[in-house]
């Protein structure tokens, strides 16, 4: 008998235990352990399974001790581990963000790569500088180099010049302009040939070598954005000319704009008409044209 009323005194500290870990999970979690009443009578529990009792009360306080302290410990991180991972976290985004900038456009990888103190060194350094641009001229000239080294190295030329305020003498820019036309014209790459027409239509120069290759384009390549490109070189040579007090060519040049208007075709002579809309571009056009 007395084994039997031991066995449902464990029983019933073994539903405790199972209260308590239901405890654990409910929506009250600001409690103190278990303070559920716990007492034996001696008269009806036989001493052993008393102590088993007292042992499992124990383990169950023990328990619920546990289970709070891991509930309220707040873990700490060094500050320091923290900066270092969002410092690489930083690091990768950025390259992730260079790949990408790259695989769209080679030929920008040559900034880069500049030493940090570029900037300062040309301006304060005329010999660095000038072998800078030394340079950046023969590797643009190199047929040997890649078209995207070649186009990296005008890239390079073009951003030093404009830094120190310096042009080209007529020679170096006339064997640049041939270097951009030829690799416009024999390169594989249809990306890398806009980059190139891009960079002649931005020339400061006033070129009638220039003219005569965006008039053969708007004339005969097939691609619209060319096209219109071309058009809008030929009006802004048109501008550098007549700024540049270059008279003659400025009126060869209207002509040969508004004749290019006028044309057959109705994709060129569109075209024309769409990079003059302005009433300043027509009516400084019309001034050349009616001399």
């Amino acid at each position: 008998m007395s084994t039997w009323q031991g066995n449902i005194a464990l029983a019933l500290a073994s539903t405790a235990l199972g209260l308590t870990v239901y405890n654990h999970f409910s929506v009250d979690k600001q409690r103190a352990p278990s303070s559920l009443p716990f007492t034996i009578d001696d008269s009806i529990i036989p001493k052993q399974d008393r102590e088993n009792l007292v042992a499992l009360h124990g383990y169950i306080l023990d328990l619920e001790t546990r289970i709070n302290e891991l509930e309220n410990r707040t873990p700490t991180i060094e500050p320091s581990l923290i900066e270092s991972k969002v410092k690489q976290v930083i690091e990768e985004r950025e390259k992730a963000r260079i790949a990408e900038a790259t695989k769209r456009n080679p030929s920008v990888n040559w900034f880069r790569h500049l030493p940090e103190d570029y900037r300062q060194r040309i301006k304060a350094d005329p010999n660095y500088a000038n072998k800078s641009i030394n340079d950046a001229f023969t590797a643009l000239l190199n047929m040997s180099n890649t078209d995207d080294d070649r186009l990296a190295a005008y890239g390079q030329l073009k951003m030093t010049l404009g830094m120190l305020r310096r042009d080209l003498d007529d020679t170096q820019e006339s064997s640049a302009i041939d270097a951009m036309i030829s690799i416009s014209e024999y390169t594989n790459e249809p990306k890398i040939r806009i980059q190139a027409l891009e960079n002649l239509s931005h020339l400061d120069a006033v070129s009638p070598k220039l003219a005569d290759y965006f008039q053969k384009l708007l004339l005969n390549d097939a691609n619209e954005y060319v096209k219109n490109l071309s058009a809008s070189a030929l009006v802004a040579q048109f501008f550098r000319a007549k700024q540049l007090g270059k008279t003659q060519l400025a009126t060869t040049l209207a002509q040969r704009i508004q004749i290019l208007e006028s044309n057959g075709d109705s994709k060129v002579a569109n075209a024309m008409t769409n990079n003059l809309k302005h009433p300043h571009l027509r009516d400084e056009l019309n001034k050349f044209i009616e001399q």
